[in-house]
This record gives C-alpha cells, structure tokens and sequence, in this order.
C-alpha cells in the first residue's frame, strides 16, 4: 500500500546568455508516508560537461529536504551512460545496486544502477 503523494519541484537548465532551455532536474513520485523521492535529469548535448546538472541536482536535493521535508531521495541511471553516474555522485548520490535489465528501449534491455542521498548525508 503507497501513501499519498504531495508536490516534486522542479529547475530548468537555462543558457546563460538567451534564457533558452538546455535541461531539467526534477524531484516527483514524493511519497509523504515515507518521505522520499525520485529525482530525475536530462540536458542537451550543447549544454553537457559543464557541470549544470550536478549543480541543479544539488540544489534541487537540498530544497527537497529542506522545504519538502523529504528524507530520502532516489534515482538511478543507465549503467552505460557514465556522465549520468557522474551528476550522481557529483551531487551526493551514493551508489546503491544495480538492477539487472530493467529498462526496454527498442528491443534492448539494459541494467541500471540506483543512486540515493539522505538528507543526513555529509555532501
């Protein structure tokens, strides 16, 4: 049985000079009997290596704890996708397990791996 869901929040990734949208970092599925929460990111191609994600993720992660008054917060990311672990980690992520062909993406499977902070967590 899953408790009642209350409000994520969400930042937009913008270019710095035309406010243009470049990416997103996201915390949804908040569970409040628990108090957790998935967080999710993507940025495009332009905008990658620049550490815009991991901070996004970061801040994101600290007003999730702080004004949502969540605990603890998950995501995970697919194992052949390094830059991904990188924001992860880069914003406090510890890893957890892998999940072995979890994902289907035209006819392939692939494994992930679960990341998650708590706010106790020394970042």
């Amino acid at each position: 049985m899953h408790g009642p869901t209350g409000p994520g929040c969400r930042v937009r990734l913008r270019r710095a000079d035309d406010g243009v949208p470049v990416g997103n970092v996201t915390v949804s599925n908040v569970e409040l009997r628990h108090l957790t929460g998935w967080v999710s990111y993507w940025v495009l191609s332009e905008a990658r290596g620049k550490g815009l994600a991991t901070k996004a993720c970061r801040e994101v992660s600290e007003f999730a704890f702080a004004e949502l008054g969540l605990f603890r917060l998950e995501l995970a990311h697919r194992l052949d996708n390094p830059a991904s672990c990188r924001v992860a980690v880069g914003a406090g992520f510890r890893a957890e397990s892998v999940e072995r062909a979890k994902l289907l993406y035209d006819g392939v499977r692939y494994d992930t791996e679960t990341h998650a902070r708590l706010a106790t967590d020394q970042v």
